[in-house]
């Protein structure tokens, strides 16, 4: 329970921060800061949430972390690829 619950935190808070950060980096997203910060915090709770949907906590710090690799690449791509 407690990894679960770290990693629906940990992971879950740099998740939410990648995806915002993606959501801002894309084509139209500037206008949207506002609503994007906004957005963070129930996407935080939903990962949170996320973690415990897992069977145990290894599979959850798997399944988030990979979320994060994916998260953070695709934010990589669109900062640095496209230019």
């Amino acid at each position: 329970m407690i990894a679960r619950s770290l990693a629906g935190t940990l992971l879950g808070f740099t998740l939410s921060a990648a995806l915002v950060a993606l959501l801002h980096a894309l084509p139209g997203g500037q206008g949207a800061l506002v609503a994007l910060l906004l957005a963070f915090f129930p996407l935080w709770i939903g990962f949170m949430t996320l973690a415990f949907f897992f069977r145990n906590g290894s599979r959850a710090w798997l399944g988030l972390g990979a979320a994060n690799l994916l998260a953070i690449g695709a934010l990589w791509l669109v900062r640095h690829g496209g230019a």
